[in-house]
């Protein structure tokens, strides 16, 4: 007996503070902002806005959970700046 697999994704801005975006479909990637992130010595992120205004406010949120990360780690001497 064959196996059918659903998967569905509900998309939702990352953004705590995001209004909404009501002309974006939740169960399709299509005009969603998928950005990925890095902080030096701490895996990647994914994450995924309405638009770009969203996007900026919550990278420049310093209150916001959005970027919070552990305290940086001392850089080995040999390390590039």
């Amino acid at each position: 007996m064959p196996v059918e697999v659903v998967t569905v994704t509900t998309l939702s801005c990352d953004n705590p503070d995001c209004p909404g975006h009501p002309d974006l479909d939740p169960n399709d990637r299509a005009g969603w902002l998928f950005i990925s992130s890095e902080i030096y010595g701490e895996p990647a992120q994914q994450h995924v806005f309405g638009d770009a205004d969203c996007a900026g406010a919550a990278a420049t949120d310093t209150d916001s959970t959005f970027l919070k990360h552990a305290e940086p780690e001392e850089l080995p001497e040999s390390a590039p700046s």
